[in-house]
């Protein structure tokens, strides 16, 4: 079973494990293969300011992925899954779509309706995924990650009411 862990300061290792265990999603995001602690701390004041929540997701005792959200993006009014990362370790299991899962009944919860993603450009495999998933293309958006302007592709999810997709 997969449980949602609010990130705090003695999981930071765990984060960081996660975040590094995928050298190819890093350079896509952030132009380098490995995340320093300070390209953390710069991404997690990033979506503070938006509001974001971040979790550490577990399955029995250990950790298989990093999920952060926000309720309400200001350039859309919509909600935004920001980040599902899978242990690179751990992907082509089904922890993607499990996730997935768990983050969609957690917007059912909160009567949400239908919520968005950015897929950076050159994330093909991520790309791929989520169109899989049944994400549906709304624009193709030039903007600012990281510092850094990029290309991203905006995507958006309807939840029907038993939170099925």
């Amino acid at each position: 079973m997969l449980t949602l862990v609010e990130i705090s300061e003695n999981l930071l290792q765990a984060e960081m494990e996660i975040l590094n265990s995928d050298p190819y999603f890093n350079r896509v995001s952030f132009d380098s293969e490995v995340m320093s602690p300070e390209d953390l701390a710069r991404d997690k004041e990033n979506g503070a300011r938006l509001g974001a929540e971040r979790f550490l997701v577990r399955e029995g005792e250990g950790f298989v992925g990093i999920l952060e959200f926000i309720m309400l993006n200001p350039s859309d009014n919509c909600p935004w899954l920001g980040l599902l990362q899978v242990d690179k370790r751990l992907q082509g299991q089904g922890y993607g779509s499990r996730i997935l899962g768990l983050y969609m009944e957690e917007m059912r919860r909160r009567n949400v309706a239908v919520f968005r993603i950015g897929v950076l450009e050159g994330n093909d495999s991520a790309l791929g995924f989520w169109r899989q998933q049944g994400f549906e293309d709304v624009i193709t958006a030039r903007t600012v990650v990281n510092d850094r302007e990029k290309t991203v592709f905006v995507m958006e999810k309807k939840i029907n009411e038993q939170g099925q997709y």
